[in-house]
């Protein structure tokens, strides 16, 4: 029987490797109905400051959404502050240790073993806890808890998946998405196109220059090739493995064969860039990215949009199935802050149900970035965007998706590999020496 699409969520993260502990995917409805009532005493005013590492679109859309919030509690004032996304947790830091952060840090879940250790962020406690045990699964709520504690309102779910161009596919007569490593060489290859010695079309775009976009599409191959990135005690990683080595030097098959070109991979500071360019303007015909770029497409391609597609990561000569990695994001109050109490207040509000049977203020505004929201009833509310053609794919990935690992020391190991990738892609280093190095690194950085 095919599963709803609520089921297939829920089932996502349960077989995600996280704990299994029961679900309960009640949601609140404690202030669902109306802004929840300031504690800011009458003539004072409270400005709620909150970092994050969005761009002015999406911040003015968030600020326009939380108006009513505003409304209702006159003497309160939310503030964004943005920063780009390789610099926030470095401003996190910063900001801490001056004693003039935010209240609120939006903050990605493998983060949580420094900030915990650093004591920079409070755990929720009281109604905010139990709002949260109430109205998010048991292992949404894993994914933003450390040391038995809960540290914040999860926000969104994000997977990978294969776009690609359908009409660059038809022109070089493809009629579906690779389903294996050696349909995606022998596809790249067919779409890739040189004029003058010039690269004008690459097959099969990688990222560079961005952590995180370089090593969970990396990731993602590995995954489907049989591989793992941690070891499950997180002590030590497993990519002294032969799935490993095989999934660098695809990356090296790749750039031999022109199928990949180095200089159209560059992301810069904001996580934009040279490679979500090229793939926007139809430069590129195959790329591994999360679901959130999927209101870039769309606002970018405009009618071109209806050209992308979206399909299963290709499975490996040592894989059996197509295994994404998903990560999760959430907001924390900063335990610097002198307004925690109004900061959580504020986050219940923001992400509680409107009204009964409709979606949170969070929720709408992460679906209209292409973005899965974490609790169960924005979830249930926009079934029908989630099960759009472009979501669809990434919502099955969920089911067998892998977490990008909590560690201490996240940040670092996520550099190491990065380097080590883009050695092999800018041809500084083979494979083999980039999987020991970052074998090395890696176990180094763990075991401190």
């Amino acid at each position: 029987m095919k599963k709803s699409l609520l089921s297939l969520l829920a089932f996502a993260v349960v077989l995600s490797g996280c704990s299994s502990a029961s679900n309960n995917n009640n949601a609140s409805p404690t202030s669902s109905q109306s802004p929840s009532s300031s504690s800011t005493a009458p003539g004072k005013t409270t400005t709620l400051k909150i970092l994050t590492h969005w761009d002015a679109a999406n911040s003015q859309a968030y600020l326009d959404k939380v108006k009513a919030y505003e409304a209702v509690n006159p003497n309160v004032k939310i503030e964004l502050q943005n920063v780009p996304f390789g610099e926030l947790l470095k401003k996190i830091t910063v900001s801490n240790i001056s004693g003039e952060g935010a209240d609120i840090y939006h903050i990605y879940s493998a983060w949580l073993p420094e900030l915990t250790n650093s004591k920079s962020i409070a755990p929720a406690e009281g109604t905010f806890l139990a709002d949260i045990q109430a109205g998010y699964g048991q292992n949404i709520q894993d994914s933003v808890s450390s040391g038995g504690a809960i540290y914040g309102y999860p926000t969104e779910l994000t997977t990978y998946a294969l776009n690609y161009n359908k009409r660059l596919f038809a022109e070089a007569g493809i009629t579906a998405p690779p389903k294996t490593w050696d349909e995606l060489l022998d596809y790249a290859k067919r779409l890739t196109k040189i004029e003058g010695g010039q690269v004008v079309q690459q097959g099969f775009g990688v990222i560079t220059g961005w952590d995180s976009g370089t090593v969970h599409p990396f990731l993602t191959l590995l995954n489907s090739n049989g591989g793992n990135f941690i070891a499950a005690d997180g002590k030590s990683t497993e990519l002294d493995n032969p799935q490993a080595l095989q999934t660098f030097e695809l990356y090296k098959k790749l750039i031999d064969d022109k199928s990949t070109n180095r200089e159209m991979s560059p992301a810069n500071a904001s996580t934009t860039g040279a490679y979500m360019n090229n793939f926007e303007l139809e430069k590129t015909a195959m790329i591994i990215m999360a679901n959130w770029w999927k209101s870039s497409l769309q606002s970018t391609m405009g009618d071109k949009y209806q050209n992308v597609g979206t399909a299963p990561i290709p499975v490996g000569p040592s894989g059996t199935d197509s295994v994404s990695v998903f990560y999760s994001w959430l907001y924390s109050v900063s335990s610097h802050s002198k307004n925690q109490e109004e900061a959580w207040k504020f986050l219940q509000w923001v992400n509680s149900p409107a009204a009964e049977g409709q979606s949170s203020i969070q929720g709408d505004w992460l679906l209209t970035q292409g973005i899965i929201p974490s609790r169960t009833s924005d979830q249930e509310a926009h079934k029908a965007e989630l099960g759009d053609d472009f979501m669809k794919t990434y919502v099955e990935l969920l089911q067998k998706a892998k977490p990008f690992p909590i560690v201490k020391g996240a940040s670092e190991i996520t550099t190491a590999l990065q380097k080590k990738i883009e050695g092999v892609v800018f041809g500084a280093t083979s494979p083999a020496d980039a999987a020991k190095g970052a074998v090395s690194e890696i176990n180094d950085i763990l075991g401190r």
